[in-house]
């Protein structure tokens, strides 16, 4: 499920408390909708005893009612419990193939509601919801005050709803404790400015990595740490569990596609390093053995007395200097003057 997606189907299910499925069954129209977990428990306590004969069928019939939303334009949440016996024997009479696809439909329903479990943080994160939650105003998420819908409020709150309501009040008390702290700080600043600073530099530190994080659960909708694969290159390691997770490889010794061919390339050098060992032991065993010239390369041979003497006349480059007794006193008086406006004088 792509995350705008997600969100969308997220935004549904906290804010209106469901998804929706519209069906048209011998001229009537009718809207199911997907049971919470509350609901799912009034299912069970109205089928009664799993082993008393009919079970099945019951529970199904139950799910049907518990599921419907609008039934001939009529919102049937607002006398639900009233109805239940005409509602059971209503949908009894429904033929046994019809009765099925329903329920296929609203489990297919049910399904993809529980797909977007995954980006719950990511969405809590979003402008979009803490806005909604500041416009709640202490009312829970189910109130027909929020939903729009008259009848969610006996419904109860959905899984999505209560990690929804969780999130934003630590959020909450998230920032009451910064103003709390700033508060402090700003106090014990004038008695210990350097302490104060110190403090208030690793608490923003620590803030700084919690909003990235966030912000990243925003716009990617969760931290898949199955995006490592074995065929890529690197993973992601932006935050703490995408850190920990790679950490976690490492340890464990797997290897994705970029560790694979450093191994290879190094695996190459050491194989060409041995090659080139062997040979060179092998020719010094050779040489030992007298199978193979010491020199393959030139040769070597005495220099004749020709060679010698020419060798030993060639001329030489060397460094001349001049010797105090050959220089003339004007050079000299020359090189004092000049030495001395260096050395001698003053600054």
């Amino acid at each position: 499920m792509e995350r705008d997606t997600a969100y969308l189907t997220l935004s549904d299910l906290i804010f209106k408390g469901f998804l929706t499925a519209e069906m048209s069954i011998d001229g009537r129209s009718f809207i199911f909708k997907t049971i919470n977990d509350k609901e799912f428990d009034l299912i069970k306590m109205y089928t009664g005893d799993p082993k008393v004969k009919g079970y099945q069928v019951r529970f199904n019939t139950y799910c049907l009612i518990f599921s419907l939303l609008v039934m001939n334009n009529e919102n049937i949440l607002m006398n639900r419990e009233r109805n239940v016996r005409e509602l059971y024997n209503f949908f009894m009479g429904f033929p046994e193939k019809l009765f099925s696809k329903i329920l296929n439909d609203l489990n297919t329903l049910r399904l993809y509601a529980f797909e977007s479990l995954k980006f719950i943080e990511g969405f809590s994160y979003t402008d979009l919801s803490r806005n909604s939650w500041k416009s709640l105003n202490g009312y829970l998420p189910s109130a027909s005050e929020f939903t729009g819908v008259a009848g969610t409020s006996e419904m109860g709150l959905n899984i999505f709803q209560e990690s929804w309501v969780l999130i934003n009040r630590s959020l909450d008390d998230e920032e009451q404790f910064n103003r709390e702290f700033s508060m402090a700080l700003m106090i014990s600043s004038s008695m210990n400015p350097k302490g104060a600073r110190s403090i208030r530099s690793c608490h923003d530190s620590t803030m700084k990595m919690a909003e990235d994080r966030r912000k990243k659960l925003a716009k990617t909708g969760f931290i898949d740490n199955r995006k490592w694969s074995a065929e890529g290159w690197a993973a992601p390691v932006d935050t703490v569990e995408e850190l920990v997770a790679e950490l976690e490889r490492e340890m464990t010794g797997v290897k994705d596609k970029h560790d694979l061919f450093i191994e290879g390339y190094m695996k190459k050098m050491r194989d060409q390093a041995e090659k080139k060992t062997k040979e060179a032991e092998d020719r010094i065993k050779k040489i030992r053995e007298g199978q193979e010239e010491a020199f393959i390369d030139g040769s070597q041979r005495i220099l004749t007395p020709e060679e010698s003497r020419a060798l030993f006349n060639k001329k030489q480059p060397t460094l001349q200097t001049a010797m105090e007794e050959n220089v003339t006193e004007e050079d000299r008086n020359k090189f004092y003057k000049k030495i001395g406006a260096r050395v001698l004088t003053g600054r």
